[in-house]
């Protein structure tokens, strides 16, 4: 996936004559904030008189000596289309098709970025029903800064349709539409999201300072002696000549390498799916003998990031990010009786480790014949040069914020969804600290109070283990829920939508939708149970530990046997346990510990889970010290 790194030099909304401008955001198509005061804001020359005019209620103003200039506009009820009319001395401007609704800053990582073309559960009939003219998306721009930005690098509101809603967060979809639909009123969403990022890079680098963990790294990036401009116009530079290579098929193809009578015969073996990573741009060859050549396709598991396919020469197929496993026909008279060549390039854009293939899914099938394709290949990376070699400022502390979080802060709205925390679970101990100064400093940024801010708790993911352990992903999701002592903050829990194969799991209905439930209690003050069962008490009987829950609801439930509890005893040694429903609450035992000091619920990478509330919320893992 292609992600180029952009800095913001300065200011783009400002013009060299002084003339008035307004943040990028204020645009033909947008949504404000209904029912709130309204900020407005931009540059223009010092001293200059200005006027912002809505639903005939006009609103004044002066540049100050910095040529800055900010205008709140009285709260107004949901509705529209309005016109916006910006005045000075010489200078006029419209903003057409304007709506008063509810907007909401969505933002995160690669699971809320995620499109609704991205293969989206139910994404096609999805896109083809989604005509909503009052739901509304503008997407930030991915780019970075040293210090915080006023503006960004272009971007336009756009109004949901067939056309434009396969390229939205398919999360924020799920969301708005909720939102649009159950409070009949306009929603706008403004994306502010990139694939692959941690929590510090959306973090000011003034706030990190004090954060164990991140003050070195703060400090690095606030250093008044480090010319980051040259440092990332020259990673620019590099990551640019990088997809140049990638995509260009024409020198690739000069190297004959996908040829069947290329001289391979200096190459290594390695075998398939290989299980140690290799690097820079793979070259894999594979000789095989047939006998019959009918109707073929070739199954080669997965191939990380990119790959480009090729049987005696003749190309066959290409991948390009893609999770699922390609099929690949091979169109009639490629092959032949006797030897045939299978020639692959593959490169991982994302961190220069190649992996190919699956167990069991490599393999050619000629009519109702298959060939075993896993073993030995021929393979080089010196086919063509190395991989430049390209630095991630985007995980750098602050690089995001201030170019992407920075410029945007001060637009009025109802809240922030946020999607986030697989890039940092590595540090899960570091992760609560880090989270909870985020969030507060985005509600400094805004200032607006202690606005929603609404998060989905970590899918489960990776294979499952058959006895209980350490789990990283687990304790990261504790740090996410301890965020919850925070006010106006909500979390969705996705624990039981996950995908095991894939970090990126496709039913993004729900999570949306869970969002929206906490939203509902958060946002608007609903009365309602938006939460799945959350640890409350405990008493124990014996050496059975009877545990209580917030968020029950109607009671609670399991499909099948209560699963996914764990106890140890004094040293600290889990086993599962058997656990089940009793008067809405949930007894836990094990013959194997006598007397239980530690339990926990759902602690894994991918736990296997059971326990919900009858409103069909699953609970929320924890651990707790008895």
């Amino acid at each position: 996936m292609k992600q180029l790194l952009f800095l913001v030099f300065a200011c783009i909304a400002a013009v060299s004559n002084g003339q008035v401008s307004l943040n990028l955001l204020f645009q033909d198509h947008m949504v404000l904030q209904r029912d709130h005061l309204v900020r407005f804001w931009g540059t223009g020359k010092p001293s200059e008189k200005i006027s912002l005019s809505v639903d005939g209620i006009t609103v004044n103003t002066v540049v100050d000596k910095s040529g800055k200039w900010e205008v709140l506009y009285p709260a107004h009820g949901a509705g529209g289309p309005y016109q916006i009319v910006i005045e000075s001395t010489d200078y006029r401007s419209t903003i057409k098709d304007v709506w008063f609704g509810d907007v909401w800053i969505a933002s995160g990582q690669s699971n809320m970025e995620w499109p609704l073309n991205g293969n989206v559960d139910g994404w096609q009939s999805e896109v083809a029903n989604s005509s909503y003219n009052q739901i509304r998306f503008f997407k930030v721009p991915h780019q970075i800064g040293s210090s915080p930005q006023q503006s960004f690098n272009g971007g336009e509101w756009k109004i949901a349709n067939p056309e434009t809603s396969e390229h939205f967060s398919a999360v924020a979809w799920f969301f708005a539409k909720k939102n649009h639909l159950e409070k009949d009123v306009p929603v706008g969403i403004i994306e502010s999201n990139w694939g692959g990022t941690p929590a510090e890079a959306w973090t000011p680098a003034s706030r990190l300072v004090g954060v164990p963990g991140y003050e070195l790294a703060a400090k690095e990036i606030l250093d008044p002696k480090a010319n980051w401009s040259d440092s990332i116009r020259a990673n620019n530079e590099r990551n640019e000549t990088k997809y140049r290579r990638i995509g260009d098929e024409h020198s690739f193809l000069k190297t004959g390498t996908q040829l069947p009578g290329y001289n391979d015969s200096n190459w290594q073996q390695v075998a398939l799916p290989n299980q140690e990573a290799l690097t820079d741009f793979v070259w894999l060859r594979k000789h095989i003998s047939l006998e019959n050549t009918a109707e073929s396709s070739l199954f080669l598991g997965d191939v990380t990031k990119t790959a480009t396919y090729f049987v005696n020469g003749k190309l066959v197929g290409r991948e390009s990010w893609q999770d699922d496993t390609p099929v690949l026909k091979i169109p009639e008279n490629v092959l032949r009786e006797g030897d045939n060549v299978i020639a692959i390039r593959c490169i991982n854009d994302w961190d220069n480790k190649v992996y190919v293939g699956k167990p069991g899914a490599m393999y050619l099938e000629v009519g109702s014949e298959r060939m075993d394709l896993s073993g030995d290949w021929l393979f080089s990376n010196q086919v063509e040069p190395p991989m430049p070699v390209v630095k991630r400022y985007n995980w750098l502390p602050g690089m995001i914020y201030h170019a992407m979080i920075a410029p945007i802060a001060g637009y009025t709205i109802k809240g922030v969804i946020w999607y986030q925390g697989e890039s940092n679970a590595d540090k899960p101990d570091q992760y609560y600290e880090l989270f909870k100064t985020m969030i507060e400093s985005w509600r400094i940024a805004w200032r607006q109070g202690e606005f929603p801010f609404l998060f989905v708790q970590l899918a489960n993911f990776m294979e499952r283990k058959p006895e209980p352990s350490e789990s990283q992903w687990a304790a990261l999701r504790e740090a996410q829920s301890q965020v919850l002592q925070l006010p106006k903050t909500g979390m969705a829990v996705a624990l039981d939508i996950g995908d095991a194969l894939d970090i990126h799991p496709r039913n993004k209905r729900d999570v949306g939708e869970r969002l929206w439930l906490a939203a509902r209690n958060v946002a608007f003050g609903e009365a309602l149970i938006h939460s799945g069962p959350t640890y409350k008490a405990h008493t124990m009987s014996g050496n059975r530990l009877v545990i209580s829950y917030d968020y029950v609801g109607n009671g609670l439930i399991s499909n099948g046997p209560v699963k996914g509890f764990a106890l140890a005893g004094a040293d600290g040694k889990y086993v599962w346990a058997e656990a089940k429903i009793s008067d809405n609450q949930v007894v836990v035992w094990s013959d194997e510990i006598t007397t239980p000091k530690y339990v926990r619920y759902g602690w894994a990478d991918n736990p296997e889970v059971s326990l919900y509330n009858a409103n069909g919320l699953p609970a929320v893992p924890f651990q707790q010290q008895l």
